[in-house]
């Protein structure tokens, strides 16, 4: 198929025609995973708090999608507050996935932070196609920062789990950017191809857009101008039908492209405005430039230079406007850090206090259970027990009630000594110092005691063997 001229064969716009009908017999309520929780089910108390995280899920997805960034962080801090309920690993790995999106553009090392958390409870968890998400996830945020070899090493890993349609199809689509980033376009097409298994378009819209998008672009790099022109415009369908915004810019750019590399720059100019006005309508400065970029050499190959300097212009306004939200991301970005690392430490803090409460309760037992132990070998009518087996039981009794004095008043020392680990070890010390002459005295009366029981048994046996011996004597004389 060729690759220079713009060709107006009609069998060619029959092919569109089929190619977008394709699409448009599925034509059902969409119900991926990427919904917004428009019933609040997520700040619904009634509900578990599992229910409400999956909630928290789709709705971070589907603003991510929908390029409400703030809205994606206000849900990941959501989460965060939510882990504390979470019981099971899975919900646990989705309140760290959407942390991980929250931040994976602004701060690509805090988001694989939360990944690699994630990836430890979707293993624990078992679940093929969680564990694929997240490795998903990792690999996008390895294609953002460049390493685009460590992000096919996470993506082919994430491959081999996924199960769901929806997974299998993101993950393909990631894949084959990244071959065509390290130049494998062979590579980049077959995965495009796969990528492309939604059954109806009205499951998955964007899911089915990005698929045909990356096709166009796998075609577009291979020079097949036609092929790629036929997937662009199904993508600019796609996005128009269901209101993709954050892809529709980008795929009209894109076909501008090919038009523009097919000598039709009237085309490529229509394009380049449609792409300036949607970017322009949803803030999408990047889209943005990239319009103006297209618009620029369009004009130039029309003969217009004035309106490619206007373009120009534009393009060096948008890019001092980049700028400036950069900084102010930059200044919101050091915000939002600044929240998640509080929940952090509050996490921390009741983790804390969860195990501490948790090691109390196994003290107050072990102690029980020792000084029953004592107790019935004191009370015993029977049983003889040496002052060593006392003492060696005394002693644990002694550490056992030491380590249940520091777990109690840990966190006043804590508090009062300013975080001073050589205060807190006097402190301890001067603890030490009171119980260990209490301890002595214990010891010296349970010792007594069990000196004092221990005659008493032995008299009572000797007694019992002497009355036993005289019976046997006196039975002997009579016979």
């Amino acid at each position: 198929m060729g690759t220079k001229g713009h060709p107006a064969q009609p069998f060619r716009y029959t092919l569109i025609a089929v190619l977008l009908l394709s699409w448009l017999a599925g034509s059902a309520q969409y119900g991926g995973m990427a919904t917004l929780d428009t019933l609040d089910v997520r700040h619904d108390l009634t509900k578990p708090a599992a229910v409400r995280m999956e909630a928290a899920k789709n709705h971070a997805v589907a603003c991510l999608y929908a390029g409400r960034a703030e809205e994606v962080r206000i849900t990941a801090l959501f989460a965060l507050d939510l882990v504390p309920e979470l019981k099971h690993d899975t919900a646990l790995t989705k309140a760290y996935l959407v942390t991980s999106l929250s931040c994976k553009e602004s701060d690509p090392g805090k988001a694989l932070e939360y990944l690699y958390k994630a990836l430890d409870h979707a293993e624990l968890s078992g679940d093929a196609d969680l564990i694929g998400w997240v490795e998903k996830e990792t690999g996008i945020v390895f294609k953002q920062m460049g390493q685009y070899r460590e992000a096919i090493r996470w993506l082919k890993k994430s491959e081999a789990h996924v199960v769901s349609t929806v997974e299998r199809n993101r993950t393909a689509c990631h894949l084959s950017e990244a071959y065509a980033a390290v130049g494998l376009l062979d590579s980049a097409l077959q995965q495009a191809q796969g990528s492309n298994i939604t059954d109806k378009v009205a499951d998955d819209p964007y899911g089915y857009a990005r698929s045909q998008f990356v096709i166009g672009k796998a075609y577009a790099a291979k020079g097949e101008s036609d092929m790629a022109e036929l997937f662009f415009q199904k993508t600019i369908a796609v996005c128009d039908s269901f209101r993709i915004a954050r892809l529709m810019p980008y795929a009209l750019v894109s076909l501008g492209r090919v038009r523009l590399d097919a000598q039709d720059a009237s085309g490529a100019i229509g394009l380049g405005r449609r792409a300036l006005a949607e970017a322009e309508r949803t803030d999408n400065l990047p889209a943005a430039l990239e319009a103006t970029g297209l618009l620029e050499l369009a004009y130039h190959a029309a003969g217009n230079a004035d309106s490619a300097y206007v373009s120009l212009k534009l393009r060096s306004t948008l890019q001092d406007s980049l700028f400036s939200v950069q900084a102010l991301s930059k200044v919101e970005s050091m915000r939002f850090g600044q929240q998640l690392k509080e929940k952090e430490e509050e996490q921390a803090r009741l983790e804390a206090l969860e195990e501490r409460s948790r090691n109390i309760q196994f003290g107050i037992i072990a102690l029980i259970v020792i000084t029953l132990g004592i107790f019935l070998l004191i009370f015993s009518r029977t049983a003889v027990v040496g002052a060593k087996a006392i003492k060696n039981l005394s002693l644990i009794a002694l550490l056992l009630f030491f380590e249940f004095i520091n777990l109690l008043l840990h966190p006043f020392l804590d508090r009062v000594t300013n975080h001073s680990p050589i205060l807190m070890l006097l402190c301890m010390a001067a603890i030490a110092g009171l119980l260990i002459p209490l301890h002595h005295r214990m010891e010296k009366l349970i010792t007594n005691m069990l000196v004092s029981k221990n005659n008493r048994v032995r008299l009572e046996a000797a007694r019992r063997t002497i009355e036993e011996l005289e019976g046997a004597g006196k039975s002997g004389s009579a016979s």
